[in-house]
């Protein structure tokens, strides 16, 4: 053999004798995409032999998981199946005893090349499967989709729609890019619904193989409707604006830049298809040099009405300057003057409780009574709050009607009785009625059939100061737990399950227990989860509710509280972190 061939033989045996020793390892390598943040990937090691990825299960004490026995990596369109496991079996349910809710365990699979860039881990392609998209070192970025000109969101030149009812429909498409089949992508959507516009309304799509899904939304006025699209490390959040009958459709990238936030929202076309980018836009420059200026008067300086009033006066016009001066498009100079700057609820302290003073309060209805339909609609009750204004003064007009709609309306659905107040627009006058008709049928016809032990709002005409009283001065001469808890709430949910063997040792004992709760919770399954829960359950209204959480100084879900037969509060406890805590409260309050 010639000399010059023994030599590359040789550099090649030593090439791949160095290359099945070498390892490959990401630590706290980045995600894409993915829908699961319980399932945190702490490590890849890729070597010529295996793939390991070492695994996080990050769940509640006492839950369980499972890793299906067909899970695999993907890439490249090739996929590398699941050889064995560490710490758990694959295909059996493991159960999490550990106080700390965290497991820690390593997957091992057929060798990815050692090349990999980025890979997916899939239990399978079905909704309920454990998917993880883009895995990759945090050196390495994913390479960015092109993005379609007609998305590329250019001003049209269009002013904002005009505040009126109307009962058609709006639609919202999405389409997306980098698309991988099985994401099953979950985007949420929050608007207003007129049916009670105190509680913004959530409702969600899952895109399909396609990676395309659309929905119809009754939102009835012109409004900013949020988009939420929640995924790990981050939760990419948009908007658009949008009107009845009218039509936008949002261009989402699912494996775009995942260093930072709000990155996969990539463009939109269709009606006011560059409002939602410009927003973004501005909220972020807003908090930058790029703002408005800020006014001479200081805000420690504001000690009387007159003070703040020339600092709410320098500030807009310090705001306007600023929003004629921008780039942005029509639509957002027209929202960010005629909406989207509110002096009513930025105050604290002293200045707050000078913009409650009927001089301020008039110097606001003059000057910002178009700004109660504003940019915070979905956040806060913002327009419920300002909307109150309305309620002492006789305005007239669409916005006036509109105002005292969103005031009372959402008392009433919280079983407030108040009289209907001055709505002259005929179609918001009789979608008042309706909603008001409905919740009193709803009402009649969920306390059918409850058991003696269930009080589904039996007590609306008690004032929220008064409720945790009236409900206590039922229970004289006992010791009483108080259990505040939600359906939604998994905490609450496992108090209630490792409290029964503390009630069944204490059953001897004169102790009533009271599990509260309030609309928050969904109707139908509170009442089928009481049914396993022994003791006294109220279903109040929000406010009522409140009302206690304010008493006990305290707003987590669980909350309890522990009173001795005198009516004494002896603990309160928020959140649920053991049994013991609990007991001792208990022991006491027997005591005393």
């Amino acid at each position: 053999m010639h000399k010059s061939n023994i030599i590359t033989l040789l550099l090649a045996f030593v090439s791949l004798t160095g290359q099945a020793k070498k390892t490959i390892v990401w630590e706290n390598p980045s995600v894409a995409y993915s829908a699961i943040p319980y399932f945190q990937i702490q490590k890849v090691e890729m070597t010529t032999e295996k793939t390991a990825m070492y695994v996080r299960m990050a769940l509640l004490p006492g839950y369980g998981f499972r890793i299906s026995e067909d899970s695999y990596l993907q890439t490249n369109g090739k996929q590398y199946r699941i050889i064995g496991s560490d710490s758990i079996p694959l295909g059996g349910d493991y159960i999490i005893l550990d106080d700390s809710g965290r497991k820690d365990f390593v997957l091992y699979f057929k060798p990815l090349p050692l090349d990999t860039k980025e890979f997916d881990f899939l239990e399978g392609l079905a909704k309920g499967d454990y998917k993880v998209f883009g895995i990759h070192d945090k050196s390495y970025t994913m390479p960015p989709a092109s993005v379609p000109t007609e998305y590329m969101a250019d001003d049209d030149g269009e002013g904002l729609a005009e505040l009126k009812f109307d009962a058609t429909p709006a639609t919202i498409h999405f389409k997306s890019l980098n698309y991988r089949k099985g994401m099953n992508t979950e985007i949420q959507v929050q608007y207003v619904d007129l049916k009670n516009p105190a509680m913004p309304m959530d409702v969600e799509t899952n895109l399909n193989d396609d990676g395309e899904g659309s929905l119809s939304l009754p939102i009835c006025l012109p409004q900013i409707v949020w988009i939420d699209i929640s995924n790990i490390p981050w939760s990419s959040m948009g908007c658009v604006y949008l009107s009845p009958g009218k039509e936008v459709t949002v261009l989402v990238d699912m494996l775009h830049d995942d260093s930072k936030a709000n990155s996969k929202i990539v463009g939109a076309k269709g009606y006011y298809a560059k409002f939602g980018k410009d927003w973004c836009q501005s909220a972020f420059d807003k908090k930058t040099e790029n703002g408005p200026q800020k006014p001479t008067v200081k805000k420690e300086d504001i000690h009387d009405v007159q003070t703040l009033i020339r600092y709410c006066d320098e500030e807009r016009e310090n705001y306007d300057k600023w929003v004629k001066n921008s780039n942005y498009c029509k639509a957002i100079k027209e929202y960010l003057i005629q909406f989207a700057y509110s002096p009513i609820f930025m105050f604290e302290g002293e200045q707050d409780s000078l913009s409650k003073t009927k001089e301020f309060t008039d110097y606001v209805l003059r000057n910002y009574t178009q700004n109660l339909y504003n940019k915070n609609i979905p956040f806060y009750n913002t327009f419920v709050e300002g909307s109150k204004y309305y309620a002492m003064t006789n305005a007239r007009g669409f916005n006036a009607d509109l105002a005292r709609y969103c005031y009372y309306l959402p008392q009433v659905l919280d079983s407030k009785q108040l009289e209907k107040p001055l709505i002259e627009d005929k179609n918001l006058s009789a979608l008042y009625d309706k909603y008001v008709v409905d919740y009193q049928k709803t009402i009649a016809a969920n306390k059918e059939g409850l058991p003696d032990n269930a009080h589904y709002l039996d007590m609306t005409d008690v004032a929220p100061d008064n409720i945790l009283h009236t409900i206590l001065d039922k229970y004289k001469g006992k010791t009483v737990l108080i259990d505040i808890w939600a359906t939604w709430c998994g905490p609450c949910m496992l108090g209630h399950e490792k409290m029964k063997p503390l009630k069944e040792e204490l059953s001897d004992k004169d102790i009533v227990y009271i599990y509260l709760t309030s609309p928050t919770s969904d109707y139908d399954e509170w009442k089928e989860y009481i049914t396993d829960i022994s003791g006294e359950h109220y279903f109040l209204t929000e406010g009522q509710l409140d009302g206690i959480f304010q008493q006990l100084n305290n707003n987590s879900y669980p909350t309890y509280a522990v009173f001795s037969s005198d009516g004494e509060k002896v603990a309160t406890l928020a959140g649920f972190h053991n049994v013991e805590n609990i007991r001792e409260a208990l022991e006491k309050a027997l005591n005393k």
